[in-house]
């Protein structure tokens, strides 16, 4: 059993993390104030923000992605980076950390370096950041209702004041927002709000039923089924089979071009089945039904004769969510 004080800890940051979100924070938001406040790593910090334990997380990564499986120690490794202990996390196990925790991938990186303080861009943002981001629309309308009812030399009557308030030195500062208030007034109004862009395309991600037929040489016409998760990134479609009862693990790379779906396979069967675990990959072409709920084409793969064998495939649509709580549904189904 934890130690009473880590016991009280782990209670004060639920109850932290719990006033925090019914606030209305982000989980971001939750976690730098983990960061701040318990002076932890950022992936840290994210982690405490869902009070999850190391353990909890390496359960939900493997259950999502049981092809590959991580245990605790790992996420420790991921969460002691950059220290000499620790190991640098890829882009891949940020975005599947951050998937996790339904955060920014950004969020698991916040307290990295940060060298925007070379970019002037950034810096006359930040310093004007008062006068206008941050203020709220019915702030700016007012200031500039108050403005307008004021004459020129009234205005610069009352900027002398606030120069003279603000001690000896300090004309150059004024000169400059002088200078950039003229420089604005003569550029093009492009306060109109941009068009909205295109409606995306069809999204594809969500559980679906996969199905494709082979020849035994010695069973005859059989056929290979798995509930599989498909992950949508831009035109990719990335596909991972669920737990099955045989063992086998399936996994798909597709890429979207109009009605088309084209990409790779990839299959280790099962270890007490027919084949032994043995791994077989090809290639596969798929055409997209207008609905959007069913692919069907045929797949291209070799054989243990080393010749080139083909089949019917095909994947149709099941659920659009990929919850954890949806997902085990399918767990074990085939």
């Amino acid at each position: 059993m934890p130690p009473a004080r880590a016991r009280s800890r782990r209670k004060q940051q639920a109850q932290l993390a719990e006033r925090l979100r019914a606030e209305g924070r982000s989980w971001g938001e939750v976690a730098h104030v983990m960061r701040e406040r318990y002076r932890v790593n950022a992936r840290v910090g994210m982690r405490l923000a869902r009070g999850w334990s190391q353990r909890q997380v390496a359960e939900m990564w493997s259950e999502r992605w049981p092809a590959d499986r991580k245990s605790d120690k790992a996420i420790s490794y991921w969460e002691l980076w950059p220290g000499p202990t620790g190991y640098e996390p890829s882009l891949t196990v940020l975005g599947r950390l951050a998937e996790l925790y339904e955060c920014h991938i950004v969020d698991l990186l916040a307290d990295g370096p940060d060298h925007r303080s070379g970019d002037g861009a950034h810096r006359s943002h930040a310093a004007l950041a008062p006068l206008a981001g941050e203020a709220d629309e019915r702030a700016v309308e007012k200031a500039a209702e108050q403005v307008a009812a004021l004459e020129v030399h009234e205005i610069a009557a009352a900027v002398t004041r606030w120069t003279a308030r603000l001690g000896e030195g300090r004309r150059g500062p004024i000169l400059k927002l002088s200078a950039a208030l003229s420089l604005a007034a003569t550029l093009p109004d492009d306060a109109e709000p941009e068009p909205d862009p295109a409606p995306p395309g069809p999204d594809y991600t969500g559980v679906w039923r996969s199905r494709y037929l082979y020849t035994s040489s010695s069973r005859g016409p059989q056929q290979g089924e798995h509930y599989v998760v498909l992950r949508q990134d831009g035109s990719r479609l990335l596909g991972q089979s669920l737990p099955h009862t045989t063992g086998s693990r399936l996994e798909l790379t597709l890429t979207i071009s109009g009605m088309v779906a084209s990409g790779t396979w990839s299959e280790k069967t099962s270890p007490t089945g027919h084949y032994r675990g043995a791994e077989y990959h090809g290639t596969l072409q798929l055409l997209v039904n207008p609905s959007g709920r069913e692919m069907a084409g045929r797949w291209v793969g070799f054989g243990k004769n080393f010749k080139v064998n083909t089949g019917e495939w095909d994947l149709t649509w099941v659920d659009h969510a990929v919850s954890q709580r949806v997902v085990r549904e399918y767990h074990m189904r085939l």
